[in-house]
């Protein structure tokens, strides 16, 4: 296998798109695979095709999100690819539109179409619409498709907080609200996933809730009931202080899922980025930053530990991490590039939602670290 990683900032579409998939074609040669990350300062169009006029017939998954990690640090503007190629390498990919309608049905119609390729093994990059009404069924679509016998790694589409439009692609073409998936054989790729939140005070439980809204904690209105628990916020410090404390939904071998509160509503209720169970055990969770850079370290170095010779390094960190740590980010990208080598190279994006699992079912996170190395195996 030989894989090309490159980018570019340059502000015209085209050019920025051709520059880095020419770089990184140069290093991979003909590929068999092309991931592309891009964010939203362009035309997504005139970056797709410029994109596919270097890369030929190779195999394609790509989405636009909200900022580009690189191993020179994250642009909020920037285009990146990532190529593989060798005969060893088999790719098969799908693109399933109608998210928000029909989310677990796109989900298993996108796994339905990576097995009829025959494929049946390897790693399932998982790139859905982070916008889109309810990503767990998405991903639960896509699992209950396909089966344990694959990895599942990805982050979800967006942009830079405006909340309007993003975009999802494969060869097949471009659009939005979409989920766009390339499975991935004939090469080792090891996953690692954690986030450093933990709980604080005792368990609660959300008596009422649908989709992405809790209307109560406890019996009570969501936010009187989170905000007590801070010692009183009032409704207008609830950006910061949602950014701070998520929710923590706990699994039985004592793992919490993350998620994101996003907004109060005049009722009291709170909107989160992605579902919520109605009836769930949920802890609000707390972290420093020192906590969430160590947990990004472990995370690179439980992946990179199993692969013999590391190639390449796929990172989806969720966007608001990055806002959270501010300029303290860039540390947590150099404690990833240390666990996994500083030689090797490294792409990923600012993500809306992360896909991926602590033991084998994969789930759809906020506010987590996933990192997925490539290479060969450890015997």
């Amino acid at each position: 296998m030989k894989v090309g990683i490159a980018y570019s900032t340059l502000d015209d579409s085209r050019q920025a798109g051709r520059m880095a998939a020419e770089e990184a074609v140069k290093s991979s040669g003909e590929p068999a695979l092309t991931l592309l990350f891009t964010t939203d300062a362009y035309d997504q169009e005139a970056v797709y095709e410029a994109v596919k006029e270097v890369i030929g017939a190779s195999k394609m998954a790509g989405f636009c999100a909200g900022g580009l990690i690189t191993a020179e640090g994250v642009f909020r503007q920037g285009v990146g690819v990532c190529t593989l190629s060798g005969d060893e390498l088999r790719v098969a990919t799908s693109l399933q539109t109608g998210l928000s309608t029909g989310p677990r049905d796109a989900g298993r119609r996108a796994g339905e179409e990576l097995l009829a390729s025959g494929l049946d093994q390897g790693t399932v990059f998982v790139l859905p619409d982070g916008f889109a009404a309810n990503i767990s069924e998405v991903v639960r679509g896509l699992y209950n498709s396909m089966g344990p016998d694959f990895k599942y790694v990805g982050g979800g589409a967006g942009d830079n907080l405006r909340f309007f439009k993003t975009y999802q692609c494969t060869e097949a073409g471009l659009t939005s609200d979409a989920l766009a998936v390339a499975l991935l054989d004939g090469v080792t790729v090891q996953a690692g996933i954690g986030h450093g939140w933990q709980p604080t005070g005792d368990p609660l439980v959300t008596t009422a809730a649908k989709g992405k809204r809790v209307f109560e904690i406890d019996g009570r209105p969501a936010f009187d009931v989170y905000s007590e628990r801070l010692g009183g916020i009032p409704v207008d410090k609830f950006a910061e202080y949602g950014m701070r404390y998520p929710l923590g939904i706990p699994d039985i071998s004592g793992n919490y899922l993350i998620r994101d509160p996003l907004a109060v509503n005049d009722d009291g209720s709170i909107d989160f980025v992605t579902e919520v169970p109605r009836n769930a055990v949920v802890s609000i969770m707390e972290g420093g930053v020192a906590d969430l850079i160590e947990t990004a370290r472990s995370v690179a170095q439980a992946a990179a530990g199993e692969v013999a010779e590391p190639q390449f390094a796929l990172l989806f960190d969720c966007i608001s991490r990055c806002l959270l740590m501010d300029e303290e980010f860039e540390k947590e990208l150099k404690a990833i590039r240390e666990a996994v080598g500083m030689e090797v190279p490294i792409l990923g994006s600012l993500t809306f939602g992360e896909v991926g699992s602590y033991a084998d079912v994969p789930l759809f996170h906020n506010k987590t670290t996933v990192i997925a190395v490539g290479g060969n195996k450890k015997l």
